[in-house]
Order: structure tokens, then sequence, then C-alpha cells
């Protein structure tokens, strides 16, 4: 039961292919026409070894007087035959027809190709490509000797049948590419100029194709090659009772392809503190307008890059190899010298890169002494509290046995409170210091011993004081 319904599911197919054909085919007729004086032409059958030779003339189309060509050398022409059109003629491979298609094409009246002669030249290249099997050339008279001649009418048009197929170097290839970057190819084959398009994306000027305006996305584009010289199709005739036949006319149109992957780049600096391994800044120092310059792979500077909000970044570079060099650093911080490389492609079109800088640090160091303005001594474990601009205590340091305190400070403004001394000396007011170098800051204080006041003296006077004030009374 399978096997029925799938035989009436393929004759059916079939049944419907027949009259699709039919109701689109164009019935025709021909005759021959006018002869050729001048030129005569034989071919040999391979299969019966006759030789069958004959004046060169014209095959017509009855009612337009259309020129048409044998695609049958050896198969007798009925005036009386009739014909349909097709697209599959019989006796022809699909690679004769095309071959035949363009030989009709660029023959016998195309261009400057107008003189009779060009006719017979076409009609004798059909035969040879319709049955490589048999022998065919022109004599110097009816039946008469063979001869070399309209070789080079000959090569001409083989030339034009080779070089139509000549695509651009590009096609049907893919390219990868950044977002609103052009795409310029240049065609070693020197033909992209007889392809269009309506794509506004594509431009052709002389020997190059220009792709532009694109964003990220795949894109594929079509480009067109259209030869419309007879302003009709090329026509097959087939006849069961006659030769098979062609008309010229256009070609088919020529179709290229190409694929355009476009990607977005971006680089990015993330500026980070080389001590925290973070982006807060140390003391007053600032990791903002830290500035970098890029460069490309022939060590040309193409942008710099300003530091905001401790990041800077860059879209769409061209895929390449970069170099990044800070050429100005942050205030409070030290100026990397580091050059860092960078390879941007389609898979490594993002990039991230974390670049440090040192702050700037020097060391405190407070040379501690007390003594009575004539002689001093060092003085141990004086303690001093160090504030940053904000006010915040950031340190608390002491002296040693050498009346020395030590800490090491960054960049910024600090003010240094001493908050002990030794019993019977005097404490150095609050002073403040700027760290702005790598210099050491080294600083000098002294305590003095505070006077004590003559409490004898001062108890005779008291008491005159209060007897003068009882006389008084």
């Amino acid at each position: 039961m399978k096997k029925i319904v799938f035989f009436l599911i393929i004759a059916l197919s079939v049944l419907l292919n027949i009259n699709t054909i039919n109701v689109n085919a164009e019935q025709a007729a021909f005759y021959e026409g006018e002869y050729i004086r001048g030129i005569w032409m034989n071919k040999k059958n391979p299969y019966d070894n006759l030789t069958y030779y004959q004046t060169a003339r014209f095959f017509r189309k009855q009612g337009t007087n259309e020129f048409a060509y044998c695609i049958e050398p050896f198969n007798f022409f009925n005036e009386n035959g009739s014909y349909q059109t097709t697209i599959t003629p019989s006796n022809l491979t699909n690679e004769q027809k095309e071959k035949i298609k363009k030989i009709a094409h660029f023959g016998y009246g195309y261009k400057n190709h107008t003189e009779e002669k060009w006719y017979a030249i076409t009609q004798m290249m059909i035969w040879m490509e319709s049955d490589k099997n048999g022998d065919y050339y022109f004599t110097d008279s009816l039946n008469g000797n063979r001869v070399s001649y309209y070789q080079d009418e000959m090569n001409e048009i083989n030339s034009l049948v080779s070089s139509y197929n000549i695509t651009p170097s590009f096609s049907n290839k893919s390219f990868n590419i950044v977002e609103n970057k052009s795409l310029e190819l240049e065609d070693t084959n020197n033909v992209i100029s007889l392809f269009t398009s309506t794509d506004n994306n594509l431009k052709i000027n002389n020997n190059k194709l220009s792709i532009s305006n694109l964003k990220e996305g795949n894109y594929n584009f079509n480009l067109t090659k259209q030869d419309n010289y007879y302003n009709k199709p090329i026509i097959f005739y087939q006849s069961e009772n006659s030769q098979n036949l062609v008309e010229t006319g256009n070609l088919d149109d020529l179709i290229i392809n190409l694929n355009v992957n476009v990607y977005k780049t971006s680089l990015t600096i993330n500026k980070l503190d080389k001590t925290t391994q973070n982006n807060i800044p140390l003391g007053d120092a600032s990791l903002d307008n830290a500035k970098y310059d890029i460069y490309d792979s022939n060590n040309n500077i193409i942008t710099t890059l300003t530091i905001k909000d401790t990041k800077a970044s860059i879209d769409n570079l061209d895929f390449g190899t970069y170099k990044i060099k800070e050429k100005e650093a942050g205030k409070g911080y030290k100026l990397d010298n580091e050059e860092y490389i960078i390879e941007i492609s389609k898979d490594n079109n993002i990039i991230v890169k974390d670049l440090y800088n040192e702050v700037i640090s020097s060391e405190l160091i407070i040379n501690k002494e007390y003594g009575d303005g004539n002689t001093f001594n060092k003085e141990q474990d004086v303690l001093f509290e160090i504030y940053n601009s904000k006010g915040k205590l950031v340190d608390k340091i002491k002296t040693n046995e050498d009346g020395i305190a030590k800490t090491t400070l960054v960049f910024g403004k600090y003010e240094i409170r001493q908050k002990t001394t030794k019993e019977g000396y005097s404490i150095n007011k609050p002073f403040t210091i700027d760290i702005d170098s790598e210099d050491d800051k080294t600083i000098n204080l002294k305590d003095l011993k505070i006077k004590v006041p003559n409490t004898h003296t001062e108890d005779i006077l008291s008491l005159i004081i209060k007897l003068v004030l009882v006389v008084l009374s």
C-alpha cells in the first residue's frame, strides 16, 4: 500500500511539472535564411564518418526574422518543424548550455561584431561546443581545402566568454571590521566596476569597493553584474523533428556575495593606587587627570586619554597592536615609565587594562631635645600626633632614646601636634608640613625649661600691702 501511494505521488509530481512546462512554453517556427557569401563550412560526423559541407547561411525565426543558431550539428533542419521553448535542451549538458549561451551572446550582433562573418564564426563555435566529437572547419571554397580563417575572431569571442565569469578577487569571502570603520577592498581582477549594488553602504570607485557606516552585527552584501545588451533573454528551442536552436539575448545576472562581520572594540584604563590596589588615592594625591598616549604599530600617537573618575576609555580602535604609555601622572603620584602592549582582534575586542601608580611619599624625622636654653639633651618618649588635611588622625609616633621619631607620609598637607614632654618643660605649638616630594623632612624641636617664680619675694610684698590696707582703714 505504501509503495502504491509513493508511486502515485511521484506520478502526480511528474504530471504537474509537465503541465507547468507546457503552459509556459512558447511555440515558434524557423526557416533557413540568406547565405553569407564567401564563407564555406565543413563538419565531419564522428558517428558515420561522413563530411557535410555548406555555404554559411542564417537561421531565422518566422514572423520576426530574428537570427538563431543550430545546436545539433548532425541533425537535419526541417523548415516545417515545430519548436517549443525550453530551459533544458535535451542534447546539452548544463555546462554546454552555459558555454553556448555566452558564445551566442558575445558573437554576432554584440557591439562591433556586426559583419555577417561573425554569424558564421559564432555558429562554428557553437557546433564545436555542442558535439565535441565532430570535426568543424572553414574551407576556401565549397567543400574545398581546410583553412584557418577567423582564428583571431574566435579568440576574441573566447576571451569575452572566459572573462565574463571573472569575479572580483574578494568575491564570496568574509571580512572582519570595527564598527564605524571603512572596509576598503581593491580588486586585483579589475572587474569590480562591472558590478552594481543598491546598498547605500557600498560604493564602487574605479577598481575599489568601499563599505562604511556599519554598526555591530553580521552583514551579507550582494553585488550584481548585468548585461542588458539585447534587452531580451537567451531562448533555447527544442524540436522533435528538426535541429534544436538557440536565440541570443542577455546573459543571466552574475551575483557575488560578501560577508562582513562588524565588531565593537573598546580599550578601558582603570587607574589604581599601587599600594592599596584599588582606585582610592592616598593622602591628598589624585588618580585623576593622568594622561596616557596611545601609539599604533608604527609608533605614531593616535590619541591621548585623560583619566577621569579613575577611568579612561576609547571605542572602536581598529584591529591591531597598540602601545600605552603614561605621559603625565595624577597629582601626588609618580610617573609610570612602563610601556604596555595590547592586541585588539575580533576575539579580543573588549580590553580592560588595570594600570597602577605609586604615590609620592617621604620620611618625616623629628629630632627632639630639651634643655634650659644653653644645654640640651635628647628627649625620649615624647608623643606626636599627625593629622591630615581633613583633620583626621593618621599616625602617632614617639621619640626613641636618641630623641628621634620617624614615620613615612604620603603626598599631602599635615599638622603635627606634640602631646607630651618632660615635666617642667614647654610643649611646642602645632605646626604644618607639606609632603610634595620624596625628599626626607627633618624637623628639629626643643622643649625649654619652664621658669619657676620667686615665691619668697612675693610673700613680703603681700604682707606690706595688707599692712597698708589696715592703716588706711
